[in-house]
């Protein structure tokens, strides 16, 4: 394809950026480090090669039909090819749909045509599962592989059809992946998400977690959530190393800490204590893991602490508000969710969305560049979500003085799912 309106030479706002430009970015001042390690099969690219790999993607991608604001499903664990798609939708202006491999098949469909796909990747693991509802994706044109082998068409064919790359004219506020929520109204809602989601989320973590080019993360959350993909988007973006577990193991997880030197990744109970078991088992080294946040027990947490001198960060956030709305050290008020972050604004409003006092209970509503697109092709649920001009996420919390301090009533029970469903 590449001709048509939806392409353009270079015809970028004056106040735009993508994650593309990113990519294009890092090319230039990280050329040579490394950028990917897949721990599977001991692949490694470096910012430079990630680059040409991603170019070659897109080009593929649009000389069979894509276009900007496209929708490519997945379903698959976290592999290269997976962040290599979402670099290569970030240059053409498709949007990724990543689907929850957890869900039964007959969700997995819902998910897919609730976004209408023209494309869906899928790894060997769960081929069978789309050969499964292949016959009720009504949009879907064609099917690929996400990786070396499977049932589909084969994934290296996207990376011969040249290099003649014509990039798409991509702002700031363009949608680059959509995830879904929980079912919690009553069916799962795709957050369409945008590039500038993306980076000012990025930005938080590389602020609190003062991340550099010498910096290692340990991708070990799935790329459908929030934390998996922001997680690996920040350590990119900021010259890191992605170091890629496609399953969590945790004698491995402990293994690769020691050896590649991690720094820094996000976790959820029980991620942590079983690296701590096994580090109390194996004596391997994982004092270089100085930065972790997500969700755990004070228990886990000051146990991290006292045996790595790391920092535990405690944050609030869900796929609406770019994974983030609050976020500092777990030791400046054990218990708490931590402050409002430096772009967003958040106030806890009673049930008529009035103000509360510091110290009452309120629903947590945010407003600033944190905040999320719109649930797709769900208008009334938009107007309601952003009435008043505020994103109102439907979870309870209290301020004390600047802190969001925990949660309460039916507030703690739908967090604790969200967490567990991907919100």
């Amino acid at each position: 394809m590449g001709s048509g309106p939806c392409f353009v030479r270079f015809k970028m706002g004056l106040y735009d950026l993508s994650f593309y430009q990113i990519i294009e970015r890092n090319a230039l001042c990280f050329k040579d480090n490394p950028a990917w390690c897949e721990v599977e099969d001991g692949r490694t690219l470096t910012f430079e090669q990630y680059k040409g790999k991603v170019d070659k993607l897109a080009t593929g991608l649009q000389k069979i039909g894509v276009q900007k604001g496209d929708r490519i499903g997945v379903l698959a664990q976290n592999s290269l090819e997976f962040f290599l798609l979402y670099g290569a939708a970030s240059a053409i202006g498709a949007i990724v749909l990543p689907i929850n491999w957890r869900l039964s098949p007959e969700e997995v469909a819902f998910n897919l045509n609730d976004c209408e796909p023209r494309l869906v990747f899928s790894d060997e693991s769960f081929s069978a599962t789309i050969e499964q509802v292949k016959g009720d994706l009504r949009t879907v044109e064609q099917f690929y592989n996400l990786g070396p082998s499977g049932t589909f068409e084969p994934f290296e064919s996207l990376l011969e059809k040249g290099d003649d790359l014509e990039r798409a004219d991509v702002a700031w506020d363009d949608g680059f992946v959509i995830i879904h929520t929980a079912a919690v109204a009553g069916r799962p809602r795709g957050a369409l998400i945008s590039h500038g989601n993306v980076l000012c989320a990025d930005m938080h973590f590389a602020l609190f977690f003062g991340i550099g080019p010498k910096d290692v993360h340990l991708n070990l959350l799935p790329l459908f959530h929030v934390g998996g993909l922001f997680m690996a988007t920040t350590a990119f973006h900021f010259g890191a190393l992605n170091v890629n577990m496609r399953k969590f193991d945790a004698l491995q997880a402990t293994r690769l800490i020691e050896e590649k030197k991690v720094t820094f990744m996000m976790v959820f109970s029980p991620i942590l204590a079983s690296i701590l078991d096994e580090h109390e088992k194996t004596g391997a080294d994982i004092s270089t893991l100085q930065s972790v946040t997500g969700l755990d027990t004070p228990e886990t947490i000051e146990r991290y602490q006292k045996l790595t001198g790391g920092k535990f960060y405690s944050m609030y956030g869900q796929t609406e508000t770019s994974c983030l709305a609050t976020f500092s050290a777990y030791d400046e008020r054990p218990g708490s969710a931590g402050r409002p972050l430096p772009l967003a604004e958040v106030r806890l409003v009673d049930a008529y969305d009035r103000v509360v006092e510091v110290g009452e209970v309120g629903e947590i509503t945010l407003r600033g560049p944190m905040v999320f697109k719109g649930y797709w092709n769900l208008p009334k649920d938009n107007e309601y979500t952003f009435r008043d001009g505020w994103h109102h996420t439907g979870d309870l919390g209290r301020f004390d003085e600047d802190i969001i301090h925990g949660w309460v009533g039916n507030g703690a029970l739908t967090l604790v799912k969200r967490a567990l469903l991907g919100k």
